[in-house]
Parts: C-alpha cells; structure tokens; sequence
C-alpha cells in the first residue's frame, strides 16, 4: 500500500469517527435526545420535544 492510500485511508477513518462522535457525544449531553435501536443495534437518535402548554 502506498503512501497516498494510508493517508486517504486514515483521512477517511477521521472523519467518520470525529461524524459518530459529534452526532452521539452532543446526543449524551441533551436530555430530550434518546438513541434509536433497531432490533439488537443502534440507529440513530431521536429528539423528543415536550408539548406546548
């Protein structure tokens, strides 16, 4: 493997890590987000707003 396929490899490893760990870490810290399982594995998340009074 050359060196310009490590460094696209690694590029692409970055981002869909620093992706998941946006979407789910800002998720944790936000009470109305839960996580969306499908069967045995997760989804995505969903965001549960409180009615309007």
């Amino acid at each position: 493997m050359d060196l310009t396929t490590r460094v696209l490899l690694g590029a692409t490893a970055l981002a869909v890590l620093g992706y998941i760990s946006f979407v789910y870490g800002s998720c944790a810290g936000d009470p109305d987000c839960h996580f969306r399982t499908c069967g045995r594995h997760l989804c995505g998340v969903v965001y549960d707003h409180p009615p309007a009074l």
